[in-house]
């Protein structure tokens, strides 16, 4: 009797441990699709792709940067703003083999903006204090500070920080300044779809309550 019901217990174990393995294989299966992490991403998103204004200024930091000029590019094309603004980033980017010396950070954004046919003149910076921790914080306080009589702004950044940047300048800037915000492209197809989400969410609780 007490063997008979060591070998149920056992085989329950096996069960359980069965079941645990195909959860796991399941979950990595799914999270390696877009579709998927794109429904996932989609509480995080919050984009108009008819947004209109004086000025964009682009969010700054990582791999997705570039995404983010692009789209900003987009929006000078289609006459949607007038001028693009970028954080003074004076931190090195990559070797410029024309130059002969590795580029500012804020001198290879502009390249790529130039090359994506926005004139010169219509690209201005925003110098960008660490003040607190809370970067995305900072840049809309320097935002504040560097156009006050700016009356409508694009903040052009990645589809999973879309409503972290949108909480962050509606609750900085004035409420008569009109802050509309726009991806590129949306969650499924954003350049950071695979990063950790949960991540994002986590930051984006913290800025409520912290911010």
């Amino acid at each position: 009797m007490f063997q008979h019901s060591s070998v149920l217990k056992n085989k329950a174990s096996v069960r359980l441990l069965l079941a645990g393995i195909a959860l796991w294989c399941c979950s990595v299966i799914m999270l390696s699709s877009k579709v998927v992490r794109g429904w996932i991403a989609l509480p995080l998103y919050v984009s108009e792709s008819s947004a209109r204004g004086e000025a964009a200024y682009v969010m700054a930091d990582g791999h997705a940067y570039w995404e983010r000029l692009r789209g900003a590019s987009d929006l000078y094309h289609m006459h949607q703003v007038e001028r693009i603004f970028i954080r003074d980033e004076k931190s090195l980017s990559t070797y410029n083999f024309v130059k002969k010396r590795n580029d500012q950070l804020v001198d290879r954004a502009i390249d790529y903006l130039t090359w994506h046919g926005v004139p010169r003149e219509a690209i201005g910076t925003i110098p960008v204090d660490n003040e607190t921790w809370f970067s995305s914080l900072n840049e809309a306080k320097a935002i504040a500070k560097e156009m006050p009589d700016i009356k409508e702004i694009v903040v052009v950044t990645s589809a999973p920080h879309t409503r972290r940047s949108q909480l962050c300048f509606q609750r900085t800037l004035p409420a008569a300044v009109s802050v509309q915000i726009y991806a590129p492209s949306p969650p499924r197809d954003s350049s950071e779809i695979f990063e950790p989400l949960w991540y994002e969410y986590l930051k984006l609780a913290i800025y409520y309550f912290a911010a």
